[in-house]
């Protein structure tokens, strides 16, 4: 007999997640109404959905990380589980997502290992995987080497700024200036990339962009993320 899986919610909540937005999310993924997230939100661990194959749980873990939320897969028998209380005739249950005979149950979505990553090549032909997600899909982070950046400062082009001069009076893309931004971001990019490998790191999670402007006509844009080595 193949192993079963629990999906236990603690009501945690993603770093920088907006809680009520989380809860509303949820509330649409799981067709529940407030007394249902409510008692996803009780501060004791619930299981949201029983005796589960790994393919199923991993979609339900999905779902919750879609709306902004972690949950955990725990195989039966394994640390006890709290599971919410018997609802009132006048609520909808949140076991709406734990009944394998409801229609209610979250969309079909591709477990973790089917998931790809990724990769830009390096300058000496390695991979680095890059996301602006906290984890890597399908993979576990063994080491975290810690803060990494690229940065390029560009100026203004006369030729670029002459032909934007021009499609400020008849409308449409400054073509010339996005190009310039395409190229800053993968110099900065590549910059970050570079350091992170002279770590020891294979991917760059949670990545980030920025922009400042430091001169007249100049401006800097700048990547950073976290620099890790996963398996």
């Amino acid at each position: 007999m193949s192993d079963r899986y629990t999906v236990v919610f603690e009501g945690s909540v993603m770093p920088g997640k907006n809680a009520a937005m989380v809860k509303e999310r949820l509330k649409s993924a799981l067709k529940t109404d407030d007394q249902g997230i409510a008692k996803l939100f009780t501060g004791s661990p619930v299981a949201v959905r029983k005796n589960t194959d790994l393919a199923t749980a991993e979609k339900y873990k999905q779902v919750f990380a879609g709306a902004g939320a972690f949950c955990d897969i725990r195989k039966d028998g394994g640390p006890e589980t709290q599971a919410p209380s018997p609802p009132s005739d006048d609520s909808v249950p949140v076991a709406d997502a734990s009944n394998e005979s409801q229609s209610s149950a979250p969309p079909p979505q591709p477990p973790v290992s089917q998931v790809r990553a990724h990769y830009i090549t390096t300058p000496d032909g390695g991979k680095m995987i890059i996301t602006n997600i906290e984890t890597v899909p399908g993979k576990a982070v063994a080491e975290h080497f810690g803060l990494v950046s690229g940065s390029t400062i560009r100026a203004k082009h006369i030729g670029r700024d002459f032909m934007a001069s021009l499609k400020n009076l008849v409308g449409g893309e400054l073509k010339g200036y996005t190009q310039l931004l395409q190229e800053s971001r993968q110099q900065a990019m590549a910059r970050m990339i570079e350091e992170a490998r002279l770590m020891g790191a294979n991917a760059i999670v949670n990545v980030r962009f920025s922009t400042s402007s430091v001169a007249q006509g100049a401006a800097e844009l700048y990547a950073y993320g976290t620099a890790v080595r996963v398996e």
